[in-house]
This record gives structure tokens, C-alpha cells and sequence, in this order.
């Protein structure tokens, strides 16, 4: 029997999601991780950031979302990251968010902050290939 291999996924495009249908499909793909994203975009704080797949029919474009918020003048949180179930493993998590990172450091952000909790060695890693460097609880990447 031969191993499974994954094909890679073509077509991607980044970008931060602004229409409330938009904004809906991510909180989906969020809430699926535990993150629900709405209640900040509601009360003004906090971006959402997705990565679309351009050959994807509708009900699956959105392959991968991540939720921010400000913490203070130059530092922003990244609260949650979700990649679409069976697109795991293809280096989409970790490219968005270094998507995520290039746009906050254009925006002026200077640190890009995770909290980790004790169960999330899967999310450490991620973050570690991407740059981010461990602290107590929190990783963090200056931008």
C-alpha cells in the first residue's frame, strides 16, 4: 500500500476579511478551535485574516483565517488560528501567519504576540516555524 500524500494547495490569496458573509465563514472555521472572533470585530477591536483558494467552490474558499487584536500602541495578539480540516500539514498555518505578520508590520506593529496554553504543543510549533520565540505562556515575534 502506498502512504497518502498530499497534494499541495494552488491558487492561495491573502487577505483581511471585511464583509460581514466574509467574517461569518471565518468565525465558522474559528469557532471550530475554540476562538469566536464576532464579539471583537463588534465592538471595533481586532482584524480578521484569511487565505482564500481561488478554485475552491464557495462553501470551501476559505482555507485558513486568524483573529488579532490590539493590545497596546505597537503590539497585537494573535487570538486564534484555524486551518480547514484536511488541509492540515500543507504549510497553510504558517503562511498565514507570516501573511499576518507582514501586514501588521506595515501597519506599523511592532510585536506580534501569542498566548499559549499548556495543551497547545501542536500551535507552539507552528509558531516556532514561523519565527515566533517562547516566553511564559506567550510566544511572541518582533516585527
Amino acid at each position: 500500500m502506498t502512504p497518502a500524500r498530499h497534494v499541495p494547495v494552488t491558487g492561495i490569496v491573502f487577505r483581511r476579511l471585511r464583509s460581514p458573509s466574509e467574517r461569518e465563514v471565518a468565525d465558522r472555521l474559528l469557532a471550530g478551535v475554540g476562538t469566536t472572533p464576532s464579539t471583537m470585530q463588534r465592538r471595533g477591536q481586532g482584524e480578521l485574516f484569511g487565505l482564500w483558494d481561488l478554485a475552491a467552490p464557495d462553501a470551501e474558499a476559505l482555507v485558513a483565517a486568524a483573529a488579532t487584536r490590539p493590545l497596546d500602541a505597537g503590539t497585537v495578539e494573535l487570538c486564534g488560528l484555524a486551518v480547514r480540516g484536511g488541509l492540515q500539514r500543507r504549510g497553510l498555518g504558517r503562511r498565514l501567519v507570516t501573511e499576518v505578520a507582514d501586514a501588521l508590520r506595515v501597519d506599523g506593529a511592532a510585536c506580534l504576540v501569542a498566548r499559549l496554553d499548556g495543551g497547545e504543543s501542536g500551535a507552539a510549533a507552528l509558531l516556532a516555524r514561523a519565527g515566533f520565540l517562547a516566553g511564559a505562556g506567550w510566544c511572541y515575534l518582533e516585527l
